[in-house]
C-alpha cells in the first residue's frame, strides 16, 4: 500500500481527479510487482542458500569428529576456520530472513500475559556459560516484583537474548552486566547494563540500523552481521513498545525495553477473543 505522503505527492503531480486516479492505480500495480518480486526472491534465498550449507555444515561436523580418518593438526584447525564462518553464514541468512519477515508483517505474534522475571532469569541462565568463560557476572534485580506484559513469549525472549549476549560480548573481562526489572505507569520495563566502552558519538544514530556493527577498540572480534538490534527493535515495535538505550563513552552502556503491563487474565482473554472475533468478521 501507498503511504499517505506518496499519495499526496501523486496528487501533486496530477493535473485532475482522473489522472490522479490512473496514476495512483498504476504505481499501485507496480508496488504490488515489486513486492512480490521482492517475496520471491526472499524465498528463493531461504531455499537456495541454507539447503546446501546445512549439507557443507554436516559435512565439517563430521571431518571434525575424525569419521573420515584421523586428521592432521592444520586440517583441523582449518576445519575449525570453516566451520566458524559457516555458523556466521548461516546466523546471517536467518537473520535477514526473519527480519524481512516481521518488516513485511508475515510474523504472527500471540500476545499473552508474561512475566518479565523467568523469562529474563531464563536468558541469563542460558547465557551464563558465555558469559563465564570471559569472567563475567550476570546479576538480576528486581525493583518491582511480578511485573506481567503483553508480549509473545518466544519473541521477546528472543530480544533479551540478543541484547544480552551483545552486552556480553561488549563487556571487558571480570566486569559485571545488571539486568534490572521495573515498572513506569502503564509499561513494565526491563534494562541491561554493561560496564562496556559504551557507543562512540558517531555511531549512536545508527544503532538500530542494519548491518551495524561497532567497533570494540580491542583484539577481541565480536562477530555477528549487524542485524540483531534491527530485529529487536522490529520485533519490540510489533509488540507495542519502545526499545532504547543509554551510553557513556568509556563507562557503559544501558539497553532498555518497556512493554504495556498485561491485564488481568479475566479481562485480557476478553479483550483477545473480542479482537479475534473483530478480525475474523
Amino acid at each position: 500500500m501507498l503511504t499517505e505522503k506518496q499519495c499526496l505527492q501523486i496528487r501533486a503531480c496530477s493535473k485532475d481527479e482522473e489522472s490522479f486516479k490512473v496514476l495512483l492505480d498504476i504505481l499501485s500495480s507496480q508496488q504490488k510487482s515489486l513486492e512480490h518480486a521482492k517475496s520471491e526472491f526472499f524465498s528463493v534465498i531461504g531455499h537456495e542458500l541454507r539447503t546446501p550449507l546445512t549439507a557443507i555444515q554436516g559435512s565439517l561436523a563430521l571431518l571434525d569428529r575424525e569419521v573420515a580418518g584421523p586428521l592432521p593438526e592444520k586440517a583441523r584447525n582449518m576445519i575449525e576456520i570453516a566451520i566458524d564462518n559457516s555458523i556466521r553464514l548461516r546466523d546471517l541468512i536467518n537473520y535477514f530472513l526473519d527480519l524481512q519477515m516481521l518488516e513485511s508483517g508475515e510474523v504472527k505474534l500471540q500476545l499473552q500475559p508474561v512475566e518479565l522475571q523467568p523469562l529474563l532469569n531464563q536468558a541469563a541462565t542460558n547465557l551464563k556459560p558465555f558469559a563465564a568463560r570471559r569472567q563475567i557476572e550476570l546479576i538480576l534485580h528486581e525493583k518491582v516484583r511480578n511485573i506481567r506484559v503483553e508480549a509473545d513469549s518466544d519473541r521477546l525472549m528472543q530480544v533479551i537474548s540478543n541484547l544480552l549476549s551483545n552486552a556480553i560480548k561488549f563487556s571487558p573481562s571480570s566486569s559485571r552486566i545488571t539486568i534490572t526489572i521495573d515498572s513506569h505507569d502503564t509499561t513494565g520495563c526491563f534494562s541491561i547494563t554493561d560496564q562496556g566502552p559504551g557507543i562512540a558519538e558517531s555511531l549512536q544514530p545508527l544503532v538500530f540500523g542494519k548491518f551495524v556493527q561497532a567497533d570494540v577498540g580491542n583484539d577481541r572480534k565480536s562477530g555477528g552481521a549487524g542485524l540483531g538490534l534491527s530485529i529487536c527493535k522490529a520485533i519490540v515495535e510489533q509488540l507495542n513498545g519502545k526499545i532504547g538505550f543509554t551510553t557513556i563513552p568509556g563507562a557503559g552502556t544501558t539497553f532498555y525495553v518497556e512493554l504495556p503491563v498485561a491485564a488481568p487474565d479475566a479481562v485480557f482473554a476478553h479483550r483477545r477473543g473480542r479482537s479475534a472475533t473483530v478480525s475474523s468478521s
